[in-house]
């Protein structure tokens, strides 16, 4: 009969199946607090759980992290199953990968792959376990450094790193990459030497309910439209309201293969917030609503993954003014750009 392992992500939490011969009631925990009790009749000698991701999922999402315990007894008590697992938030299908062996060789990214960034850019990175990380960084002249990442948070099953470039350079070197390991996880880092503008800067949760950073270096376009409603009004013609929506349509830049498969989180994430820089300080301004985005590439060799997707405010009053940025359309970056 199927069975609960020691840990499962929420969105692949198998069926749970076992023998009855009559009326078998079941009782669903979360964190010590019942969430369902019944009476289930066997079908061919057999209670089956289904679909408990939707039972588990809304309570993983909002703790990160839960403890599912379902017992099953007969109508005179004996004990016909019973399982617990740990269930970490994810909604990522890892098709035969466990839970438990992601955990213990991945961080809590979709991203497979080099990540490209550059000098003045934040970087996040989420590590499941309480395993010590170190970055080794390299530089131009050949030479490498150690450096110990810092620890900015710490959640129910898992640190955040900053690991922004800007944490590993060394006086008179410049820095090319570096690597972070975590126990037997590691993610590389290559830095663009360009250090293009970014605009927009995004920070969206992704597929496992954290906190990612994601940088456009695309052109940056802004298209407000107007929907206007007139009327005469004592004898004379008004626009009597003015629905304003300010769309702004963005571009990724070139991707790399690894980077194409990670953009999609952006897409695919329901809270997408934009990040302002103003003086070199990052700080996380309005909700965001994607509206449109193409995420179309192949497997051409020739072919350079770029996405161009739009997006708008989310709130109703689409009006906004940065007061820090007078003169300026755009509400996040941009600072080399408009001097």
């Amino acid at each position: 009969m199927a069975s609960l392992r020691s840990k499962e992500f929420s969105c692949s939490i198998p069926d749970v199946s076992f023998a009855s011969a009559g009326k078998a009631r079941v009782v669903i925990d979360i964190d010590g607090e019942t969430v369902f009790d019944e009476g289930l009749y066997p079908v061919d000698g057999t209670v089956t759980l289904e679909e408990l991701s939707d039972l588990v999922t809304p309570y993983a999402r909002q703790r990160q992290t839960v403890t599912l315990d379902i017992t099953a007894t007969s109508g005179d008590g004996q004990q016909l199953y019973s399982g617990s697992t740990e269930v970490i938030y994810c909604q990522a299908d890892f098709g035969d990968e466990t839970a438990a062996h992601f955990l213990d060789n991945h961080f809590l990214s979709i991203l497979m792959g080099t990540k490209v960034t550059a000098l003045g850019r934040l970087e996040l990175l989420h590590v499941p376990g309480i395993d010590a990380a170190s970055c080794l960084a390299r530089y131009s002249d050949g030479t490498t450094l150690t450096f110990t990442p810092i620890v900015i948070q710490r959640g129910s099953h898992y640190r955040t790193l900053d690991v922004s470039p800007g944490n590993f350079t060394a006086s008179g070197k410049t820095l090319l990459g570096y690597t972070v390991t975590a126990g037997a996880r590691t993610q590389e880092y290559e830095l663009d030497l360009k250090q293009p503008d970014c605009a927009p800067i995004l920070i969206f949760v992704n597929s496992f309910g954290l906190d990612e950073l994601a940088y456009c270096t695309g052109i940056h376009r802004v298209d407000p439209s107007y929907k206007r409603s007139a009327a005469y009004i004592g004898h004379i013609q008004r626009n009597y309201k003015i629905d304003e929506t300010r769309a702004f349509k963005a571009d990724t830049g070139p991707l790399t293969t690894a980077m194409a498969n990670w953009w999609d989180e952006v897409f695919r994430s329901d809270s997408v917030r934009v990040v302002n820089v103003y003086q070199g300080t990052p700080t996380i301004g309005k909700d965001l609503l994607i509206t449109d985005s193409k995420s179309e590439y192949s497997n051409d060799d020739a072919e350079i993954p770029r996405f161009t997707f739009t997006y708008q405010y989310a709130q109703r009053n689409h009006n906004v003014v940065q007061l820090l940025r007078a003169g300026r359309i755009f509400d996040n970056t941009f600072d080399n750009t408009f001097n």
